[in-house]
């Protein structure tokens, strides 16, 4: 067969595909006016402890939680007994605005709509996505908003500001203002921003009424905090002034020597988890009321390369466009078999510090950071929080995490987060009690978005 032969086959399946996948979602959708949940037991992450009760959903709301048996005249029966409901869970660093290259110019809206019914199908209602295409996110968000095509709630940010191009300060309120004029939801500090460019870009934002999201390295956290970031992202800093005075000036020529990745084994072995740098920064988020999302995740599958994320069977799940994308092995592919192995020793330190945080009580969430190498879309946050979980913060504490404190950072805890009258139906039905173990959480029997039950395995087929 030719290569022309080939791709005209290829053609034709991919659109055979595309109509079967339209036929799933909208037949596999339930009654979107009015739904009665019967026998549910609700976890709704209010503090409350598990109760027994029927769930009543109406017009994207839920309308009421009660014991009263009787079912709506027009109202749409799913029994539900013996299964558990919880709020829909938020990624809080989802990139669904997939990207072919490094560059914003290659984005790729089919994968995008593929990974958006991903996230969907593991039951994640709600993405922050933290940079983005301007243009193209907001009509990506939009189009989810007005029921064009199927996936969770986005909130997204434009093209992250990372010094060049964007580096006078009026370049930068250039940029601030035009995304802003094109709809965003939020700014993106990149980690090259130094203190003056950071400032610029919250001042600005904030004038436009934009929250700020940062990925900070140059500029430090503590001095974020005081500029007015509103959100961090990643598990730690990687900036210089968090280690002893001593281990800097090495871990500055390994930046410059090693690169910043390979350094940041280096950086990990020589912080001082319990030292006044890391307590700065601790009292610093605190202060501020500054959330984070540790992206343990993202960091596991670069630094560990274990078969349990880069092995066919999580590879897999992926679209293909994103497993092509991850074949040069990603950011640590020129690390040698002793790289990795200095990484796994030092590793502990990582939930060490994510464990420190919540003991502290800096509001975490949950983060997956897709389509970084071998983050597998929608399974990932799953893997997050089984980390999370691993680091020692209690199960439910976790689930908060992914529900009640994701809508709390988000500023959305009157409409999403928990299971309450009032609020809107975004939901997931599991079919065992993620309360006895975090890993419960994958199994998922049903997604509710804005009222709209679906299966997941229909939104799988991919």
């Amino acid at each position: 067969m030719t290569r022309l032969k080939m791709k005209r086959l290829l053609l034709c399946a991919s659109i055979v595909l595309n109509v079967l996948l339209t036929t799933i979602i909208h037949t596999s959708a339930q009654h979107s006016g009015v739904t009665y949940l019967k026998g549910a037991t609700v976890v709704d992450l209010t503090g409350r402890a598990p109760f027994q009760a029927n769930v009543i959903l109406r017009d994207g709301q839920i309308e009421s939680i009660t014991t009263s048996p009787t079912v709506p005249p027009d109202g749409h029966v799913i029994d539900v007994s013996g299964d558990y409901v919880l709020p829909g869970f938020t990624d809080m660093h989802a990139h669904v605005t997939f990207l072919r290259d490094d560059s914003y110019s290659s984005y790729d809206r089919a994968t995008s709509e593929q990974v958006l019914k991903m996230l969907l199908a593991y039951g994640i209602t709600t993405v922050r996505n933290p940079a983005a295409p301007a243009v193209e996110s907001v009509r990506l968000r939009d189009d989810v908003a007005n029921g064009k095509i199927l996936g969770p709630r986005i909130l997204t940010a434009g093209e992250a500001l990372n010094g060049k191009p964007f580096s006078t300060e009026a370049e930068i309120r250039a940029e601030v203002k035009r995304q802003a004029a094109v709809g965003v939801n939020y700014i993106k500090v990149y980690a090259n921003s130094t203190p003056q460019q950071t400032a610029v870009a919250i001042d600005e934002a904030h004038k436009h009424g934009l929250k700020v999201i940062g990925h900070l390295q140059i500029t430090d956290w503590p001095t974020a905090a005081g500029l007015g970031i509103d959100f961090v992202t990643h598990g730690v800093c990687w900036s210089a002034s968090a280690l002893p005075p001593q281990k800097r000036y090495e871990y500055e020529e390994e930046v410059r020597h090693l690169g910043p990745m390979k350094a940041r084994i280096f950086w990990l072995e020589s912080v001082d988890v319990n030292g006044p740098k890391m307590n700065r920064i601790i009292k610093s988020l605190k202060q501020h009321h500054i959330s984070v999302d540790p992206t343990l995740i993202a960091y596991k599958t670069k630094f560990i390369p274990m078969e349990r994320y880069r092995g066919k069977q999580n590879v897999s799940l992926a679209p293909r466009a994103m497993q092509e994308s991850w074949i040069d092995g990603g950011f640590t592919a020129d690390w040698t078999p002793s790289d990795y192995a200095r990484m796994q020793k030092a590793w502990p330190k990582m939930l060490e510090i994510v464990a420190l945080y919540y003991h502290e009580g800096v509001l975490l969430t949950t983060g997956s950071d897709l389509p970084n190498s071998w983050v597998v879309p929608g399974i990932s946050l799953h893997q997050e929080m089984e980390l999370l979980s691993e680091a020692g913060i209690p199960t439910q504490d976790v689930l908060a995490m992914a529900t009640r404190n994701a809508a709390a950072a988000l500023g959305l805890d009157r409409e999403i987060g928990t299971v309450e009258v009032g609020k809107r139906a975004d939901l997931v039905i599991l079919a065992a009690n993620p309360l006895d173990d975090i890993r419960n959480t994958r199994r998922i029997k049903y997604v509710v978005t804005d009222g709209k039950l679906f299966q997941p395995g229909s939104l799988l087929t991919h």
